[in-house]
């Protein structure tokens, strides 16, 4: 019996002389790798910095645009413009662009169109000037339908009457003649050129239509407003040539 107690206390006593030793060895491998120094790590060396390459003698560096900043700031600025203002500026610019044709010879309606003009009355006179070429060219019966045109679209355009009232002239139309000009001399008030061309054409219906004094009354009235008239300068002087009295 003693000895089977004695061999246990024998066991229990290596035991803890092995789990003492373990636990010293342990602690002294503690000690050694905080003892140890310290690798470093690649984070602790300093970065070498790359100059940037020799510019050459006069050379100017390009500033660098921020863009993003750019881009935000547009966006506010489109933002800020109300939608009315955007359709007005794309008209403007339209129009703008229509108004870089070429000059035409003559009394070109073309040049009248400024972006102020309005997209209506644009159309109108673009149709004017058509049919005024075509009349040129005596093709009447279509200057009239590219003029009837004309005045639907805008009912205030005073050229379209004008040459409304020229085209039915050329076709014997002269009482038609006479009350497009009527309309167009209430449209030009204030232009002295354009008047003086509706009474020199009214001077030329009244004597096609043998009323001769009405037609010398509106030869004087264009000379007076533009003494540059030909046609009633000319109409005119036919006038004093004769010798037929007048019906009226």
């Amino acid at each position: 019996m003693r000895d089977k107690e004695f061999g246990t206390a024998r066991k229990r006593e290596i035991f803890s002389r092995r789990f003492l030793g373990s636990l010293v060895a342990l602690l002294v491998l503690v000690l050694i790798q905080a003892c140890a120094p310290r690798r470093a790590s690649r984070s602790s060396f300093p970065s070498p910095r790359i100059s940037p390459p020799p510019r050459a003698p006069g050379s100017r560096t390009k500033p660098v645009v921020q863009g993003r900043k750019i881009k935000e700031q547009d966006l506010k600025e489109n933002r800020s413009v109300p939608p009315q203002a955007r359709v007005r500026d794309r008209r403007a610019l339209s129009t703008l662009g229509r108004e870089r044709l070429p000059p035409l010879p003559g009394d070109s309606l073309i040049a009248k169109i400024t972006p102020r003009t309005s997209p209506r009355r644009a159309v109108s006179l673009r149709f004017t000037e058509e049919g005024k070429r075509l009349l040129e060219a005596g093709e009447y019966a279509r200057a009239l339908g590219r003029l009837e045109k004309t005045i639907a679209v805008d009912s205030t355009n005073g050229y379209g009457y004008y040459y409304l009232a020229q085209t039915h002239y050329h076709m014997g139309r002269y009482r038609e003649s006479l009350n497009f000009l009527d309309v167009a001399e209430s449209l030009f008030t204030g232009e002295t050129y354009w008047l003086a061309k509706v009474f020199a054409l009214k001077g030329e219906s009244f004597r096609a239509l043998g009323i001769f004094r009405r037609a010398g009354s509106s030869y004087s009235q264009a000379l007076r407003l533009n003494p540059g008239n030909q046609l009633a300068s000319e109409g005119l002087s036919r006038m004093r040539g004769r010798t037929q009295p007048s019906l009226r």
